[in-house]
């Protein structure tokens, strides 16, 4: 009878170190998939790991980290709330910064961006995995700078600079906030350091390209687009920033080609610029295509492609699907394109002889605008369409 029990015993302990085991080994699959970028292969392995053991947080965060890559956001957080534990103990602590830290990624991808810093902030407040920090500083300013906050985003790329002055990419991202709150100078010293730094980077070219053009600064904007396309080209990505030069010096048939060739490489936004050149041969039927092959196949397009599509399906006359594509762009509340999309909406409106709402976001876009006398002789237009306003006006 004791041997009994005692083979028993073995056969319950072997049991139990083979689902651990097992655990492990799905666990380390899953690690393998996400660094070789096979995020799906690593969303299965993570699950599979949980399904073993379910007690182990770091299971948790790293398949909600695969949830992120794959688009699946709103189940990712529940994987980061679940290994969320309210403890002081070190390792416990740990855990929870890397909880929140993807928890405010999955929020910043859903550019729900408020709720994104709120999680930031709450990691960046646990002292333990400081080599986290700069990673998260950098998700925060971003979050910032989407909402306007330019002043805060400021300071949070100071900080960075602070830790890392050679640090070009917080060197671009505080160009765009200086550019962004028109202190024309400070972006351009910071983009013109960022190149210095690293002469090979096609996104500081166009975001000093971009500066020069706002500031009417066409020859200076010519000169920097020659040297963009002067950088020797190696990989694919080369292929298709050189596409996006000849997109911006406007030589729209070669880069067509060269777009095409972008997505079919596996650049997504290459058909948002293919919907731009269509734009510019105003071909809106085609630009509105390509405008949403982008939003099918970028898992965060910009809410500018929303504007875009908008303002293509109004010259189409296509109004209430213009509506459509305006809405959800101004659902994420991104300050560099909410301006356009508002207006393209009342437009909209008025063209549906929709007088009401076009009233109504009139209101909204002039509390965020008051300064813009055009919007203010609109709505004294709107009103004169609308029956009750004038009904009162001559009481």
């Amino acid at each position: 009878m004791k041997g009994f029990l005692s083979f028993g015993l073995l056969l319950i302990m072997i049991c139990a170190l083979t689902g651990c085991s097992s655990a492990g080994s799905y666990y380390k699959s899953g690690k393998d998939y996400f660094v070789s970028g096979n995020y799906a292969e690593a969303e299965k392995s993570f699950s599979s790991a949980i399904k073993k053991n379910p007690n182990r947080a770091d299971y948790y965060i790293d398949y909600g980290m695969s949830l992120i890559a794959v688009g699946k956001y709103t189940t990712a957080i529940k994987q980061f709330d679940r290994a969320y534990l309210d403890k002081d103990i070190r390792m416990i602590k740990a855990n929870n910064k890397r909880a929140l830290r993807g928890k405010g990624i999955a929020y910043f991808s859903m550019m729900k961006y408020k709720k994104a810093i709120k999680q930031f902030d709450l990691a960046l407040s646990i002292s333990e995995l400081s080599k986290l920090d700069m990673d998260i500083l950098y998700y925060k300013g971003s979050s910032l700078m989407a909402i306007g906050e330019n002043e805060n985003a400021e300071k949070v790329y100071d900080k960075i600079l602070s830790m890392d002055s050679d640090n070009t990419e917080a060197l671009y991202d505080r160009a765009s906030v200086y550019r962004n709150m028109g202190d024309y100078a400070k972006s351009l010293a910071d983009y013109d350091e960022a190149i210095t730094l690293s002469p090979n980077n096609y996104n500081y070219y166009f975001g000093k390209y971009n500066l020069l053009i706002e500031n009417g600064k066409n020859k200076e904007a010519s000169d920097v687009l020659k040297k963009a396309a002067a950088i020797k080209v190696k990989t694919n990505e080369d292929k298709y920033n050189l596409a996006k030069i000849h997109y911006f010096q406007g030589r729209y048939d070669a880069a067509l080609s060269e777009l095409s060739e972008g997505f079919a490489n596996g650049f997504s936004e290459a058909y948002y610029y293919i919907g731009e050149v269509y734009r510019m041969k105003k071909d809106y039927k085609s630009a509105v295509y390509y405008y949403e092959k982008y939003i099918e196949e970028d898992k965060s397009p910009s809410p500018a492609v929303y504007n875009q599509a908008g303002a293509c399906l109004i010259k189409l006359e296509d109004y209430t699907k213009a509506l459509q594509y305006l809405e959800k762009g101004i659902e994420y509340q991104q300050t560099g394109s909410l301006q356009s999309l508002m207006k393209n909406e009342i437009i909209a409106y008025e063209n549906l002889g929709s007088f009401d709402k076009a009233y109504e976001s009139l209101i909204k876009y002039l509390d965020l605008n008051p300064e813009d006398k055009d919007a203010q002789g609109e709505l004294d237009f709107v009103k004169t369409r609308m029956p009750k306003i004038k009904e009162d006006s001559n009481k």
